[in-house]
Parts: C-alpha cells; sequence; structure tokens
C-alpha cells in the first residue's frame, strides 16, 4: 500500500467524522427550518442546546480534509476547484451564512424564536450547504464536472437525487441524535416523540431516495457503478444492518444505541462509494496515482497528521464528555 493510499484512507476518515458530526449539525438546522406546532420553540431551544458548544469544532474536520487534498493531492485539488467551484462555493457560503447567523440569532429574539430573520438564514444555511456537497460528490462519480461548464453539476438529475439525499441523511442522524438529548433530562422528555417521529419519517424517505440513487448511479456514473458490486456491496451491507437496526431501536425508545447504528448506517454509504470510486479522484479526469505528491512529502504529512490526531483527539472527547448534557435556557420549551 502506498503513502497515498494511507493518505486517501485518512481522508476518508476525516469525511466520516465530518458526515456524523458536523452533518449532524446540518440536519438540526434542517429541523430548526420545519418545527411546527406548539412544541416548535422547544425544539429549536433543544437543537441550538445541543449544537452551540460543538458546532465550531465539528468543521475542523472538513478543513483537514482540504488541506490533506491540496498538500496530497494538489492536482486533483485544482481540478476540483475549477470544474466544481459553483457547487462549492455555495456550500461554502452556507457555511458562513449558518455560523452568522447562529451567533446574530443568540442576540436578536433567541434561538426559539420561530420568525427570526436570522433564524430562517440558519435554517435555510443548513439546507443549502449539505445539498451542495451532495452535489459535488455525485459530480466527482460521474466526471460531469467540466472546466468552463460551472453549472453542469446543478443540472444533473444524479447530482440534484445526490443533493436531496444527503440533506435527508443528515436530517436523520440529527433527528436520531435529538431523540437521546431529549430523553436525557425531564425539562425536554416531551419533545421525544417528535423527534422519534422524525427520524423514523427521514430514514424512510432517505431509503427511498437511495433507491432512486442506484438507476441514476448505472446510468451517469458507469466507471464507479461498474466496481460497484464488488466493492461497494460490503459497505452497502454494513450500511443496511446500520439503518435497519437505527430505526428498531428508535422504535424501541433505546437511543443511545440508536446514535451508533445511524452512525454506521451513514458511514456504511460513505465508504461504499469511496471504495468504488477508487483510484480516481475525478472520474475520467484524475487519479489518485497521478495526482498524488511525492512520496517523502506525503510521508511527511502522515507523521504530522499523526503527532496532531494525538492532540486532536484527546481535546474533542473531553468537549463532547463536557457537554453531553444539555440544557436548554431562554425558552419556554413546552410551547
Amino acid at each position: 500500500m502506498s503513502a497515498a493510499d494511507v493518505l486517501l484512507m485518512v481522508m476518508v476518515g476525516g469525511l466520516t467524522a465530518y458526515a456524523l458530526l458536523g452533518g449532524a449539525d446540518f440536519g438540526g438546522g434542517v429541523w430548526d427550518l420545519l418545527a411546527r406546532g406548539p412544541y416548535a420553540g422547544g425544539q429549536r431551544a433543544l437543537i441550538s442546546s445541543a449544537l452551540g458548544p460543538v458546532w465550531e469544532a465539528n468543521h475542523v474536520w472538513l478543513i483537514f480534509v482540504i488541506v490533506a487534498m491540496f498538500s496530497g493531492f494538489p492536482q486533483a485539488f485544482g481540478v476540483i476547484g475549477s470544474t466544481l467551484e459553483l457547487p462549492m462555493a455555495l456550500a461554502l457560503v452556507g457555511i458562513v451564512l449558518r455560523g452568522v447567523a447562529y451567533v446574530y440569532r443568540a442576540y436578536g429574539a433567541g434561538a426559539a424564536g420561530p420568525d427570526h430573520w436570522w433564524g430562517h438564514v440558519f435554517a435555510v444555511a443548513s439546507t443549502v450547504t449539505p445539498f451542495m456537497l451532495g452535489v459535488c460528490g455525485a459530480a466527482m462519480a460521474s466526471g460531469v464536472a467540466r472546466p468552463g461548464d460551472a453549472s453542469a453539476p446543478l443540472t444533473s438529475g444524479f447530482g440534484l437525487v445526490a443533493g436531496a439525499f444527503t440533506v435527508t441523511v443528515t436530517a436523520f442522524l440529527a433527528a436520531v441524535y435529538l431523540c437521546r438529548d431529549a430523553a436525557r433530562s425531564a425539562a425536554t422528555e416531551h419533545l421525544v416523540e417528535g423527534f422519534r417521529r422524525r427520524a423514523l419519517g427521514s430514514a424512510v424517505v432517505a431509503g427511498g431516495l437511495a433507491a432512486a440513487l442506484l438507476p441514476l448511479l448505472w446510468r451517469d456514473a458507469p466507471v464507479v457503478a461498474d466496481r460497484f458490486p464488488s466493492r461497494g456491496l460490503p459497505f452497502v451491507a454494513v450500511s443496511a444492518c446500520g439503518g435497519t437496526g437505527a430505526l428498531v431501536l428508535v422504535w424501541l425508545r433505546h437511543f443511545t444505541a440508536a446514535r451508533l447504528a445511524a452512525g454506521l448506517a451513514v458511514a456504511g454509504v460513505l465508504w461504499g462509494w469511496a471504495a468504488a470510486q477508487y483510484p480516481d479522484l475525478v472520474v475520467g479526469q484524475i487519479d489518485a496515482a497521478s495526482a498524488a505528491a511525492p512520496t517523502e512529502n506525503l510521508r511527511a504529512m502522515l507523521i504530522a497528521i499523526g503527532s496532531g490526531v494525538a492532540v486532536l483527539i484527546p481535546a474533542l472527547v473531553w468537549l463532547f464528555r463536557v457537554f453531553a448534557h444539555p440544557e436548554p435556557a431562554g425558552a419556554d420549551l413546552h410551547h
């Protein structure tokens, strides 16, 4: 196994962490956007309390993947940057607006204010970013992105369905995570049923979108589709087991175990895509071997990453332990 292959595996690990942590944050914004009814204020307050201490830290994983791509596969970084500039720019705008709106909303009408302008910006931006990231993934698999045709990824049926699937998956993760957060406190226990229904409903929608993606994958990304049966199916099986297990566990109200199962379901999808895409970074344009930096550089990067992770992981674990019990404040949780 080459140093480039090892770095790719590390990057997939970073993407997995971002999907499971940052993805759930985006999903919380989706439910913030869709919150309705007498408990909408309480739902928004719980979402805000769950995100508040950790949402900036979760973006570390995206920054890590971008830096690793730029340093380890500079030619691929150039190709992606010059062919996916529109969806990537929109995803970045969503990340920035989401952070700004989250902070400004806290100083305005409060996290639970359903009609506050910054609240709408936060919720919409939380939906736009995962949608655009899904579009980018589909474009890399299909090779639809070409220099001088920035809008092509946004007009591809495969890309649009992949974007919708990504948004739904983040919503599913967030709902499962929030079930556990709501169940941990007597003040928020009445919110459990709402998030429980959202978890079950979003899982069904995600399954339907996944089924719709399969024929589009064979039509628009035949190179990846041809590799999929031999490489991706084991991971799809892992994802299916995790998704089914999450549904059963949510139904039975075992929310801690459901979190783990839901994470496995999402990780399986990501791993299956990565396995089927390898060795291409952008299908039809550039692969890992041709894009990789010199081996000496890659080895130095891997050593630096290992040293950094040794410091980062304990700090993140401590952060999540400290803020493991969100307590919504400043809102009437029953109305």
